[in-house]
């Protein structure tokens, strides 16, 4: 009766060395804004994906862990959801204030950004991007910088969208 409670318990020894491994690789999972080379540098769940845009620049030749298409509120704890416009389209001088009120400069599927130009709805991107407070929170070669500015802003609120909110994230260097 002894040897097979011993054959119980040793077959059962290998699952719970699995299942105890499995538990300590989640705890250690990338988060927003890590270092990466390719998705799966980003966990295993493919929630996170590589984005190597900025690798050229980077010392070690590294993209950074995002989650692409983001909405408010969605962003693991370390991030944001951002907005970006593309900026190479946003050349039509508008007035934040009156634009949809007084005045229709930008057309119907473009967006009056807090800077005065027109940006489109239809190319913006949105992704969850590392918060910080200072450089010190980025990882070397991006820097803590405000967003609402630039055609960079947090993804608005779909039950509060006229209130711009700004908050700071990393970004690479130039």
């Amino acid at each position: 009766m002894s040897s097979s409670r011993l054959r119980a318990t040793t077959s059962f020894a290998p699952a719970a060395l699995v299942s105890a491994l499995l538990a300590l690789l989640a705890g250690c999972q990338p988060e927003v804004g890590d270092p990466c080379r390719r998705t799966i540098d980003c966990g295993l769940q493919g929630t996170l994906s590589c984005d190597v845009s900025n690798a050229p620049n980077d010392p070690g030749n590294q993209g950074e862990c995002t989650l692409e298409n983001c909405s408010f509120g969605v962003c693991p704890n370390e991030a944001v959801c951002i907005k970006v416009y593309a900026s190479e389209f946003a050349s039509v001088v508008c007035d934040p204030v009156e634009e949809d009120r007084s005045t229709d400069d930008c057309l119907p599927h473009e967006v009056c950004l807090p800077e005065g130009l027109c940006g489109d709805e239809l190319r913006a991107q949105t992704s969850c991007r590392r918060e910080c407070k200072s450089d010190a929170d980025c990882r070397d070669n991006y820097s803590c910088e405000n967003t609402g500015r630039n055609g960079v802003y947090v993804a608005p609120d779909p039950d509060d969208p006229d209130n711009v909110v700004t908050t700071r994230i990393c970004v690479p260097k130039p």
